[in-house]
C-alpha cells in the first residue's frame, strides 16, 4: 500500500472515529431526561455513565496516535 493511500485510509478512519466518539460523549454529558414520572427503567449514576464514555475515548486517542507513529 503507497504511503499517500495509508495516510488517506487512516485520516478518513479517524474522522469517522472521532465523529462517533464525540456523539457517544454528548449523550454521556446531556442532561438527564425528565424523571418526575414512575418509571420501571432503573437509572444508572451519571459519573459512571460519563467515565464510560472518557475512558474509551482516551483509548482511542492513544490508539489513533500510536497508528500515526507507525505509518510514519
Amino acid at each position: 500500500m503507497s504511503q499517500a493511500l495509508a495516510e488517506t485510509v487512516f485520516w478518513i478512519a479517524a474522522a469517522l472515529c472521532i465523529v462517533a466518539e464525540l456523539a457517544v460523549v454528548r449523550a454521556a454529558f446531556l442532561p438527564p431526561a425528565d424523571v418526575s414520572q414512575a418509571s420501571s427503567i432503573p437509572q444508572s449514576r451519571r459519573g459512571s455513565e460519563m467515565l464510560w464514555a472518557v475512558c474509551p475515548a482516551i483509548g482511542l486517542a492513544l490508539l489513533l496516535s500510536a497508528t500515526w507513529r507507525a505509518i510514519h
